[in-house]
């Protein structure tokens, strides 16, 4: 029996269109075909992906977001990118309408929190 393998990671949006340019832009992730107008499977070229659910129309009216956005970190899930060159990945975050804060580092790895454009929080890390 096979292990289960990881397919994606699924983050449900207020903006889909405009989540979905973010994380193509920001992460060179590309969209799978899709019958579905308010979902998206966005893969990596050597991984899993992350898919994308929109928000029913009334709950997603109900609250606004900022630009740039406030880091929303009390949420429960946080999306990890292994990365070549942290500095460039944290310019083209920010450049795609996410937010990054300073980078640190812990045992060897560099690493920087970051938002995308909703303000949900990502980590990228540039491992030794």
């Amino acid at each position: 029996m096979k292990s289960p393998r990881l397919a994606h990671v699924l983050v449900v949006t207020k903006d889909l269109p405009k989540m979905q340019a973010f994380y193509e832009k920001a992460f060179e992730l590309t969209a799978e075909p899709t019958t579905d107008p308010g979902f998206v499977v966005l893969r990596a070229k050597d991984g899993a992906g992350i898919a994308l659910h929109a928000l029913p129309q009334e709950i997603a009216a109900s609250f606004e977001t900022k630009s740039p956005p406030d880091f929303r970190e009390e949420t429960c899930l946080k999306a990890c990118f292994e990365v070549s060159e942290l500095d460039a990945q944290r310019q083209r975050i920010v450049a795609c309408g996410g937010q990054a804060k300073p980078p640190w580092e812990w045992a060897g790895t560099r690493f920087a929190e970051c938002a995308d454009p909703e303000g949900k929080v990502l980590q990228i890390y540039q491992a030794r």
